[in-house]
């Protein structure tokens, strides 16, 4: 009987897992180093360094260790020397903000008092003053005229002339204070907060300019597909496999064909002189190679066995012809 091929052995899950995790990973850091493009502009360089490792660990427990980079940038010597001048600059504004802070800390403390009796006051001291000379200077004005007229002090005239301006200025003096103590409250509010604002104004000057990168362009390796390809051999191996069954099938039906078409005496010529295109195809349980072959007379392709390999194992079983051919009882090499 001619031997039975064995089956290739399936992918292990697990395995194929992980060399696609392995692949993966080997990509990933292949990828990582084309990425990371080290630059150098007339204003400066930026640079990409290895400067240590993570570890990963996959479901099989193999460990992975994945590179770490950092970027480092540096400034020609003209924006060094820009950069070193803005940071003194702005360290100067906030050390000036927090002297200013330590002098105005008793404002934080006290609340702003703009009840009605003070902002009166605020504008009385601010404003009264000059509404009141201008009205001054108006009732002397009035004086001088009446005086011209020839109308005297005491006099019924002078009296309702008098009477007619102070109306005139107390009508003045109530629509001019009740805009004045709108403006009184903003400017005890503006006087609170001027010191903050100025502060504050320091402060926003004193913040530290973060370095900008730039957008280096990438390259991607794409990924293998390791576990296809092993899956694909697979397949190709089972092809490979059902093919060399289909073929021993055949070579096991012809040759047992042969052996039943000459029990009861019959022989096969199975010299080897007498054949070509001889390929092994097979071998029987009792170690006997089996073979295609033409007879070199013409025919179709056969399965036999050849005269000396059936000699060395069964020498009974061979047998010359007279032609000077050897002959092979197959009832007594196969069966």
């Amino acid at each position: 009987m001619v031997s039975t091929p064995k089956a290739p052995k399936a992918p292990d899950p697990t395995q194929t897992a992980a060399a696609q995790t392995a692949t993966n990973v080997d990509t990933a850091i292949a990828n990582a180093g084309l990425s990371h493009t080290n630059q150098y502009t007339p204003d400066g360089s930026l640079e990409y360094k290895v400067t240590g490792n993570s570890t990963m660990t996959d479901q099989n427990g193999k460990t992975y260790h994945l590179p770490t980079y950092s970027a480092y940038q540096t400034y020609s010597p003209e924006n060094q020397a820009i950069y070193d001048q803005t940071q003194q600059t702005q360290l100067g504004l906030a050390k000036l903000a927090n002297e200013q802070t330590g002098k105005i800390s008793g404002i934080l403390g006290t609340n702003v008092d703009l009840s009605a009796g003070n902002v009166d006051k605020y504008a009385n001291d601010h404003w009264q003053g000059g509404f009141n000379n201008q009205w001054d200077r108006d009732q002397a004005s009035l004086d001088q005229s009446l005086a011209d007229k020839g109308i005297s002090m005491g006099s019924a005239a002078y009296d309702n002339a008098l009477r007619d301006f102070s109306t005139r200025k107390q009508a003045a003096s109530d629509q001019y204070l009740g805009d004045m103590y709108s403006n009184a409250q903003n400017s005890i509010l503006t006087e609170r907060n001027q010191p903050l604002n100025e502060i504050s104004a320091l402060m926003s000057g004193s913040q530290v300019n973060q370095p900008s990168y730039v957008n280096s362009p990438t390259t991607q390796l794409p990924t293998v597909d390791q576990a296809g390809l092993i899956n694909e051999n697979y397949s190709q191996k089972m092809g490979a496999y059902n093919q060399q069954v289909a073929a021993n099938n055949a070579a096991m039906g012809g040759l047992f064909g042969l052996g039943s078409s000459l029990l009861g005496g019959w022989a096969m010529k199975s010299d080897r002189r007498l054949k070509d295109e001889i390929k092994r195809v097979g071998t029987l349980d009792n170690g006997l190679p089996v073979y295609s072959f033409r007879y070199k007379e013409g025919g179709p392709v056969q399965i036999g066995l050849m005269s000396d390999d059936v000699r060395e194992a069964h020498p009974e079983a061979v047998f010359e012809a007279t032609d000077g051919f050897d002959r092979v009882d197959y009832e007594k090499a196969v069966l």
